[in-house]
Order: structure tokens, then sequence, then C-alpha cells
């Protein structure tokens, strides 16, 4: 993604790349908690960085894509807080690029604690960006459009859903006339959501 945080850069954001826990040393929820403690830091210390912590998106691609959506739908929720419950962990958009939005994981750890966003109530979710190729052998472009379905049917919130034809996963990956026209959305649509009332700018 980095012509996106070059781009988004270049207009005045704060942008992070953070690392996560993986398998196999890692299982879920031990992803989403590394991004939350991202989240509780940005809120705590970003403003030492030059970044308004009124204003935090998620954004990732791929497995990424999967903890945005996640981050976006639980919200300063303690199961994924360990010893940080009582952080902001909220969000104002999340954005999702080729995202993998099934479960992961064993039934068993599923009916405990869902790894699918799909699993998640999104009547409270924030505005959501999703781009996803309609030739992605990796994860097929029907997960992507039931998502995008599941979310507008109970959020009040904008939805964008992006398809991409011939786009294959990783489209982010080379730099490209496709990838840049991603970018543009996506810069449209955080320039949109931060112009929205109660929303403070970057």
């Amino acid at each position: 993604m980095r012509p996106l945080i070059y781009r988004l850069a270049s207009q005045g954001w704060v942008c992070i790349s953070a690392n996560y826990r993986l398998r196999p040393a890692a299982t879920f929820p031990d992803h989403l908690i590394d991004l939350k403690k991202v989240l509780a830091w940005v809120g705590e210390d970003g403003s030492d960085y030059g970044a308004d912590t009124t204003v935090i998106f998620a954004a990732g691609s791929s497995a990424g894509g999967n903890l945005a959506l996640l981050a976006a739908l639980t919200p300063n929720e303690p199961a994924f807080q360990p010893g940080f419950e009582r952080a902001d962990t909220s969000i104002v958009a999340a954005i999702s690029l080729y995202g993998y939005y099934g479960p992961h994981y064993d039934r068993e750890l599923e009916a405990r604690l869902p790894s699918s966003p799909m699993a998640y109530d999104a009547a409270a979710a924030p505005p959501i960006f999703l781009a996803h190729g309609d030739h992605d052998t990796y994860v097929p472009v029907q997960s992507a459009r039931l998502m995008a379905q599941r979310l507008r049917s109970r959020s009040t919130e904008p939805v964008v859903y992006a398809e991409l034809p011939g786009g294959q996963h990783s489209f982010d990956l080379y730099h490209s006339i496709r990838f840049e026209t991603v970018v543009d959305g996506i810069e449209a649509f955080a320039a949109w959501v931060i112009s929205r009332p109660n929303v403070a700018s970057p």
C-alpha cells in the first residue's frame, strides 16, 4: 500500500504501518489485540508525531483488511483489549483491500470469539471502503460482495464497494494505473469522512 501511504502523507496525514503477530506462533485474537494496541497507542501518543488523534482510520489489505473491519466492528471491546480495556480503540472509518472475511479457525474457537467480520453487528459501524478484484483467485470476489451487502443491510453509515475488473489478489503490490485509481477513491473517501460535522481534520 506504499502509493496510498505516500499520497496521504503528502496531503498531511500521519500514516503508521504496524506489524502484528502471525500464525502459527499466534492465533486469534492475538492479531486483533495487536491492532487494538496500535490504535490505543496512537490515541495516547499520536499527537507527539503531529497526528490528530480524534481522526483515526484503520486500513489494510488481505488479512489486514480483515483486521481493519474487525477493528471497525468491535470498538472498545474488552475481550480484545486485555490489560488496556479502558483505552479508546474506536476509529472514524475503515478501508479494506481484497480482504478475507470468512472464519479462520476451528469451530470451537469461532463459537467463543468469531474471527470473521461477518459475525459482528454492523449497526454501529463507521463508514467503510471496500475494494476487491473480480479475478481474485485467493479470496473469491463473492466474499467481498457478501461483506458489502451485509454491512449495507445493517449500517446507517455509507459502505463504498469498488469491484476491479480483472483485478487479482495483491493488486496493490505493484504500482499501476488500477491502483492509482483506487488511491484516488480512498483519498476522496477520507476527505469526505473528515469533512463531516463533528469530525476534526488531520
